[in-house]
């Protein structure tokens, strides 16, 4: 077979590979973009959806906490109005304690010094800022949460009845700990990856922190991308991630930035798949036709 007859089949297959790859590879690359886009915005919507219900929970679940432990504080500032002979007598002081299921009660004089404690290491400190403004006000009556020894606690403040001072009183939350975990933000988007390789964030608007994020190791770390990247109230942009080019999808709600995170290299990973599968279909299509013509030439010189 001549040289000729090769360079008429090779040259316009070639050409035709070339153009139906280049069409393959936009094609699929502008379907998938557009796919991912379409994943991540749905995911966002779970994650705000989820933002929502527990910001709603927390909300429900601090109030109910609130409540019942300022009247138990309360209960405490009436019965010492009653009997502040409970203030010397330390068995009587601890023995109230343990019948409230308080960590420590600690009593006040009217400067906001504690007096009177059932621990004994806090006595001659301050009570907490938040509760001095209830020294003179005898229908005062507030509680706080907080953290001590890395469990949630509550510390409530009511005005002492007999005098001016605040009876300052700290509760340990074992039994609502697991609603407490529930309800809190850093769990929104925990083990909720997109794809494969993907994540979601939620992010603090004004500290530029990862509030939650799919690895909640990252959880209070600082966000890799720029403030200014998230200019918009929602939108996209391509940037670097972990070693790799990524796509980044993005919502404002209330007052944190959920994102979507999601590298090139998986949304393209179908692109690419039938790319391979189109150049090598093609290539074996151009050789088998290339050798059943010389066999057809062979055959017509051997007759």
């Amino acid at each position: 077979m001549k040289k000729s007859h090769y360079r008429v089949i090779i040259i316009p297959a070639l050409i035709c590979m070339i153009i139906v790859s280049v069409l393959a590879f936009y094609s699929a690359g502008v379907v998938g973009r557009s796919e991912a886009r379409k994943l991540i915005d749905q995911r966002l919507e779970l994650v705000c959806e989820n933002i929502d219900e527990k910001t709603a929970s927390s909300k429900k679940l601090t109030e109910e906490i609130y409540n019942n432990y300022r009247s138990k504080a309360r209960v405490v500032s009436m019965m010492l109005s009653k009997n502040n002979n409970i203030f010397n007598d330390e068995t009587s002081f601890e023995e109230l304690r343990v019948a409230i299921g308080a960590d420590v009660i600690n009593v006040s004089d009217e400067n906001g010094i504690i007096r009177y404690s059932t621990d004994m290491s806090v006595e001659e400190t301050c009570v907490l800022e938040e509760f001095m403004r209830g020294i003179g006000n005898k229908v005062f009556s507030e509680a706080v949460l907080s953290e001590y020894g890395g469990n949630k606690v509550v510390i409530t403040g009511s005005s002492r009845l007999d005098e001016a001072g605040i009876i300052q009183i700290r509760f340990s939350l074992e039994n609502y700990q697991q609603q407490l975990e529930r309800s809190e933000l850093s769990t929104a988007v925990t083990q909720m990856p997109i794809m494969k390789h993907g994540h979601l964030a939620v992010i603090d608007t004004e500290t530029n922190t990862y509030i939650s994020h799919t690895d909640s190791y990252l959880n209070g770390s600082a966000v890799q991308f720029s403030p200014e990247d998230f200019s918009e109230d929602s939108g996209w942009f391509s940037s670097e991630y972990d070693g790799k080019r990524v796509l980044v999808k993005y919502k404002k709600h209330d007052d944190v930035i959920v994102a979507g995170i999601l590298p090139y290299s998986e949304i393209y990973q179908r692109r690419n798949s039938i790319l391979k599968w189109l150049l090598f279909s093609m290539s074996v299509l151009t050789v088998i036709t290339v050798l059943s013509m010389r066999n057809y030439e062979i055959r017509k010189m051997s007759e």
